[in-house]
């Protein structure tokens, strides 16, 4: 179905596009073009026409398969759809362009000509409303690109068309007609396509996500094909240029610039189908099963960042780089390797480039860049921590730090011993979830871990890796206190009870700090009374600076200082007891007293233990309180980490 989508988009296109190549380029140079009249009126009504069929395919691409795609059912679609809507909206941009390239057959008008070249134009922009640009959720400067990006990029396919025609059927005219009109239009082509790459960065920012997402999704590989495509229109729009500044005055060859021409406008077509093809497939950022096709990947974290003994391979591969670096340079600026520098200095400084490539180079799997099914919360770390502790402990033990009952016994297939690794450590983050995520299923890289593929299913292996995300930071959150914290430790987001459904997850308090209490007011360890004071004590100190406020207590604590309360409560305690650690102290899944401190991004900065009527916590709350209020919002996918 997403091919016959695109070869619609790519039918549609077509016809308008060299529609408005044909009303174009007669201006540039002061021709009348009524020889293309009739060729215009065709191609728009053409379009017209076409659009239809549009319409007619997505919602088959739509409906179920066993549902009828009768008339009434079709008008009932595109009256009521966002699609829908879109559609009857260019369908009307199309038919009174039609109806202006009709008038021009009869009338002789500059004014009719200007307007009918304009709504050409609208109408190219237009296409992009019937693809990703109808998505609601964008970002407003992302939907003006790809209007911006549509308009541009087919005005010049267009043009493009539309000045090889011209080449090829210019019996008669003079070269410096032919001339006048190819400089003209490489004018407009440059504008066109400096328009297209701007627009273009930000549509692939916006759906592509990541730069691995070009090589790991269809949409990227299909993008990454799109750019080889635009590299071969660019040499052959190369090629025309010099030609033009090149030539022997007074002499045009037309023949040899139909030609080149011809060849560009092949790369511009094939260009456009991918384009209508991509239009219509999922983006690369909404995928979350990602096929990665090389043995390895590239990352500072994983190599340099791990400071490498002295002369190990990463060394002598960026060795190797400085090195051809500057031979690359030195091949340049000696005046006896001129003659050979224009094919030498490419050459080692390409050996330079994969060589430095080579020393950031990691083992990667099909997986590696998967993105996870299951979101970073509260609730999938509980669950995550039960499977850990059903598959795991025996060997990582039950805090994760590498010394399970049968670690000391654990041999590879050599017969040599191999220490299960400390999952509190954080290297877990020079990793990627992907990573963790093929290992899980198939085994990890020792050759002693098996694979949990039959154990757990998809969403558990993910609970678990969130799990161990968690359990990753537990290493450093030990000494978590009231003294402000960069931003890296993200709070897992949980569901709230909320009577007005204003905010119904943590993560919908994000924009003020909110301070996340745990308290068990009845417990045997401590003072009851004195827990119960720490706690209404917290509950103002929130309440006075103006923080969200949401409190996991037991049915001791006062009512009176219960925020928002978590739909799970046992699964966000047992979530939060991972970082709650201290040094020298024994972890628990039952947090005696702690709060939190998130800020309005989403990360937490700070944690008390308790608040006392003189112990100055209340003061250092309202100060860090004030002071993430005035720090920058920053967006936390909660799906990606």
């Amino acid at each position: 179905m997403y091919l016959s989508l695109a070869a619609i988009r790519l039918l549609l296109s077509l016809p308008s596009a060299l529609a408005v190549g044909l009303l174009l380029l007669p201006r540039l140079i002061g021709e009348d073009g009524a020889r293309f009249k009739p060729a215009v009126a065709a191609l728009a009504l053409t379009r017209a026409v076409l659009g239809f069929a549009l319409l007619y395919v997505t919602a088959l691409s739509i409906f179920p398969a066993d549902r009828p795609v009768e008339l009434e059912t079709l008008w009932a679609f595109a009256a009521n759809t966002t699609v829908g809507n879109a559609w009857i909206a260019t369908q009307l941009i199309a038919f009174l362009f039609a109806g202006l390239t009709a008038a021009r057959l009869f009338i002789v008008s500059e004014l009719l000509d200007r307007v009918t070249l304009w709504v050409g134009v609208v109408l190219l922009a237009v296409v992009s409303v019937t693809g990703h640009a109808v998505d609601d959720g964008l970002p407003r400067w992302t939907q003006a690109s790809f209007l911006l990006h549509t308009a541009a990029g087919l005005v010049w396919l267009g043009g493009l068309l539309g000045l090889v025609w011209w080449m090829f059927t210019a019996r008669g005219k003079p070269p410096e007609v032919a001339t006048q009109l190819a400089e003209r239009w490489s004018l407009i082509a440059k504008v066109a396509m400096a328009i297209v790459a701007v627009t273009g960065f930000a549509i692939a920012w916006e759906n592509v996500g990541s730069i691995p997402n070009m090589l790991a999704t269809t949409y990227g590989r299909m993008l990454t094909l799109k750019l080889i495509c635009l590299c071969g229109v660019l040499l052959a729009a190369l090629a025309l240029a010099r030609y033009i500044t090149r030539r022997p005055r007074g002499e045009f060859n037309v023949a040899w610039y139909s030609r080149v021409g011809a060849g560009e406008s092949a790369f511009a077509l094939a260009l456009l189908s991918i384009a209508g093809y991509i239009a219509v497939i999922t983006p690369a950022a909404h995928e979350t099963s990602l096929y990665w096709p090389l043995p390895f990947r590239l990352s500072y974290l994983a190599t340099w960042g791990q400071n490498p003994a002295m002369f190990s391979s990463i060394w002598w591969w960026g060795i190797a780089a400085v090195v051809l670096a500057i031979v690359a340079a030195l091949v340049w600026w000696t005046p006896g390797a001129r003659p050979y520098r224009l094919y030498a200095t490419p050459a080692v400084s390409a050996a330079a480039l994969i060589s430095l490539a080579v020393s950031f180079a990691t083992e990667a799997y099909t997986d590696t860049y998967d993105d996870p099914t299951q979101d970073y919360t509260a609730e999938s770390v509980a669950r995550g921590l039960t499977h850990f502790k059903e598959n795991c402990t025996s060997c990582h033990g039950d805090q994760g730090e590498g010394n399970g009952p049968l670690a000391k016994d654990l041999r590879n297939a050599q017969g040599l011993a191999v220490q299960p690794a400390d999952l509190t450590a954080p290297h877990v983050g020079t990793h990627t979830i992907g990573d963790i995520f093929h290992w899980l299923t198939h085994g990890g890289q020792s050759g002693v871990m098996p694979g949990f593929r039959e154990q757990l299913d998809v969403d558990d292996r993910w609970d678990v890796i969130n799990f161990l995300l968690m359990m990753s930071y537990s290493n450093r959150a030990r000494f978590m206190s009231p003294q402000p914290m960069i931003q890296w430790l993200i709070a897992p987001d949980f569901a709230l009870i909320d009577p007005h459904e204003e905010a119904t997850s943590l993560y919908r308090l994000r924009g003020v700090p909110t301070l996340i209490s745990f308290a068990r007011c009845g417990s045997p360890n401590g003072d009851p009374k004195a827990r119960a004071e720490s706690v209404k004590i917290a509950h103002d100190a929130a309440k006075a600076v103006g923080a969200n406020h949401a409190t996991i207590y037991d049915a001791a604590c006062p009512q009176e200082a219960k925020g928002r309360e978590p739909v799970h409560p046992k699964g966000v305690e047992t979530a939060y007891s991972v970082i709650n650690r201290y040094p020298n102290e024994t972890p628990s899944e039952e947090i005696e007293e702690a709060h939190f401190l998130v800020d309005r991004s989403g990360y937490i900065r700070a944690r008390f233990r308790a608040f006392a009527p003189n112990d100055g916590n209340a003061q250092k709350l309202a100060g860090l309180v004030a002071e993430f209020a005035r720090e920058p919002l920053i967006e936390i996918s909660l799906h990606s980490h």
